[in-house]
């Protein structure tokens, strides 16, 4: 014999915790092999040395520094404040500017993009690309007061501040070099 049905009030269970679904696909790419870090680096350094006109020089991108803040922030197991003050340090020498004001910018920029590098990965694109403008205006600010304090050549102030604004556009192709090597991993992979 059945034991009689009892009225329940059984409520649908909800999840109202955080999506299961991943915010971002590129999260679940495998981690970056460190020759090819080394690589875009120096094809950065490369970049940003390789001689322009004298009136497109203020305008170049920092390649260097978007390079670095996208390594600083997907991959901070290989990058860090470290490898941004020598990437400094080598800028500085070969642009025979005042030793130590890239290595000072660039050891701020790993910084910050280190401290809020959780955060970062979560944000749409639009979000990142103004998180990285921001952290570009913050080195391109000590660039320009270094320079100024040394009494070094100055380009026109508002020069230093659009570059950064510029380069900063550059975030989703940057991106989508860099992620090359891990989504052709991932594609082998499967």
């Amino acid at each position: 014999m059945k034991p009689p049905a009892t009225p329940s009030r059984s409520l649908p269970l909800r999840f109202s915790g955080p999506s299961l679904q991943p915010i971002n696909p590129n999260l679940l790419l495998p981690p970056p092999q460190l020759w090819f870090i080394t690589v875009t680096l120096l094809t950065a350094l490369l970049i940003d040395l390789f001689p322009l006109s004298e009136a497109l020089t203020p305008w170049r991108p920092e390649i260097v520094a978007l390079t670095l803040l996208y390594w600083c922030t997907w991959a901070p197991r290989f990058i860090g404040v470290s490898t941004g003050f020598l990437l400094g340090l080598v800028m500085d020498v070969a642009n025979g500017s005042a030793l130590g004001q890239h290595a000072f910018a660039y050891t701020l920029l790993a910084f910050g993009a280190d401290y809020f590098r959780r955060r970062v990965v979560s944000f749409p694109m639009w979000q990142q690309i103004v998180f990285v403008a921001l952290l570009l205006e913050l080195c391109a600010l000590v660039v320009f007061l270094a320079r100024m304090m040394s009494g070094g050549t100055l380009f026109s102030g508002a020069v230093y501040f659009i570059v950064p604004l510029l380069t900063a556009l550059l975030w989703p192709l940057m991106q989508f070099l860099l992620q090359w090597q891990q989504r052709r991993t991932a594609l082998a992979e499967r």
